[in-house]
């Protein structure tokens, strides 16, 4: 069932909430509108029920992208959403639009900035190496300046991920040793996390909560890399004025 991530209360005197869905809440990665909108009513009520006095904004303020595995933001404004455009990342000051990333093993990231903005990002291995987090990042600063934290959701793990030695030494030769793993069949493997840490340190981003959960090893998560599905759970992030 859809859960919360995060309540962040900021300094501008919003509330930012990031929240991940799983598989019992329906596949999100839908383009038949009809059936995307019972996957929402599925996610919304799960979150309501779960916790007390929570408002989830109704469909008509939900943004989802094309993903494309690349480093392209786009920003969601005033009195309108994002249906379909191809991107990687969403930004908004606007109250109330639930901004949202599908993932089935990749890591969904979520932006908060203390001047009452927010981000998601699709942060697969294409898009951590063509900077979909600090092009983000950046965007995020250069519109609404303000310190940033982020709040990451399940991914898939070194235990599971898999990863060619060849290809494997050039994420090492970019981002250091710390990105190098091993599955639990003793297989190299690539550290997505690890990844993101790396990125996170060098623009000065506040890692304020992580979810370890792989989606590999986890049933409530769909895998792409164990199953091959095309289904996707998604985090949804807002924000709303105190």
């Amino acid at each position: 069932m859809a859960r919360v991530l995060a309540e962040r209360h900021l300094a501008s005197g919003h509330t930012a909430w990031v929240a991940m869905s799983e598989i019992t809440d329906g596949d999100m990665a839908i383009s038949d509108l009809k059936a995307r909108e019972k996957s929402i009513q599925e996610v919304s009520q799960s979150l309501v029920e779960h916790n007390a006095g929570l408002a989830i904004p109704s469909s008509q303020h939900w943004s989802f992208l094309t993903q494309v595995h690349g480093f392209e933001n786009i920003e969601v404004k005033e009195n309108e959403s994002v249906l379909g455009l191809e991107g990687d990342a969403l930004f908004t000051t606007q109250e109330k639009k639930v901004l949202t990333i599908q993932v089935a093993d990749c890591v969904p990231l979520a932006l908060t900035s203390d001047c009452g903005a927010i981000a998601v990002i699709h942060a697969g291995w294409k898009g951590l190496l063509n900077g979909v987090i600090e092009n983000a990042s950046e965007a995020l600063q250069k519109k609404f300046p303000g310190d940033q934290s982020a709040v990451i959701g399940p991914h898939i793990g070194p235990c599971c991920y898999e990863y060619g030695r060849k290809d494997l030494d050039s994420f090492i030769e970019i981002f250091g040793a710390s990105v190098a793993g091993v599955t639990d069949a003793s297989a190299d493997s690539l550290d997505l996390m690890a990844i993101v840490r790396v990125v996170l340190k060098e623009r000065g981003i506040e890692l304020s909560y992580r979810d370890d959960s792989c989606t590999s090893c986890d049933s409530k998560f769909w895998s792409y890399r164990s199953s091959g599905t095309q289904k996707r759970q998604s985090l949804v992030a807002w924000v709303e004025k105190n």
